[in-house]
């Protein structure tokens, strides 16, 4: 079908309109303006038009709303406004009388010969919506390595070092305050890839020769080596009631499933290597 058989009747705009909006204007717009809404919004700017091109109701000329035109194109009203601009910049819509704050704008639809689209498309991207900056995705405590989140309070955790000069892991751990794990940060489980273990031959002296230090972890030290029954329930709350694992020397988290543990389950089998006639919980 050529485009002579679609030739609108005489002194007909919106037929004029969509021949021209379908035949000429979108092929001469770019990949850009295609694939935004206004060649969309164009169309219902057509269906809406009266005969003389007013986008207004034929009864009794009352502008059509915004709103109504948003809803229409498939688009928010802040896009629509948008889409409206690019077209009155390219010249195929116009503005009858002036435009007032709480009035409805009465607009025209026009055929125009040589539609500006470069200044449609030099608008709607100066207007396009920046993509915003998403919050940094921090990574929770049991994957974290020594990196304390900045929305914590209180000192940095603890670095681990990769070992190279001495040939051990080493874990700095910094002055405690109030019922925090030494080594992590709140109620974090020691059982992490973030705690590094100690050399061989000296979590086996640990483990069978306790080196005290200090009159509280003395006693419950004397608690988890004789298994004293009468001891109190570790407070999961309070990382100083914890048991010390027997290998590593470091707070073990408290376990309904486990209550008698008392070797960390990394460090199971370096006791069973160092002592195979010891068997742990």
């Amino acid at each position: 079908m050529s485009s002579d058989e679609q030739a609108p009747a005489p002194g007909s705009v919106p037929n004029a309109y969509g021949n021209a909006l379908s035949w000429k204007w979108t092929r001469a717009m770019s990949t850009y303006l295609r694939r935004s809404g206004l060649p969309l919004l164009l169309c219902q700017l057509r269906n809406y038009a009266s005969a003389s091109g007013e986008v207004a109701f034929s009864s009794d000329r009352k502008p059509i709303r915004i709103s109504d035109i948003a809803a229409a194109s498939c688009c928010s009203v802040k896009d629509c406004r948008r889409y409206l601009e690019a077209a009155i910049r390219a010249g195929v819509v116009r503005v009858l009388g002036e435009r007032k704050k709480g009035a409805p704008v009465r607009y025209v639809i026009v055929v125009h010969p040589f539609p500006d689209w470069q200044a449609a498309e030099d608008y709607l991207k100066s207007t396009a919506r920046k993509p915003g900056k998403r919050a940094p995705e921090w990574s929770d405590d049991d994957g974290s390595k020594g990196h304390r989140d900045p929305n914590q309070k209180g000192s940095p955790r603890p670095l681990v070092t990769d070992g190279t000069d001495s040939g051990e892991g080493v874990t700095a751990t910094p002055p405690t305050k109030g019922h925090r794990d030494p080594t992590g940060w709140g109620h974090r489980d020691p059982n992490n890839p973030g705690v590094t273990h100690v050399s061989t031959h000296d979590g086996a002296e640990v483990g069978f020769q306790p080196q005290v230090v200090g009159a509280p972890e003395d006693q419950i030290d004397h608690q988890e080596h004789h298994h004293d029954d009468t001891a109190p329930a570790p407070d999961p709350d309070d990382y100083e009631t914890w048991t010390r694992c027997h290998v590593c020397r470091r707070p073990i988290l408290p376990d309904p499933q486990r209550p008698g543990r008392t070797v960390h389950a990394r460090c199971e089998p370096h006791l069973a290597t160092t002592n195979p006639e010891r068997h742990t919980a």
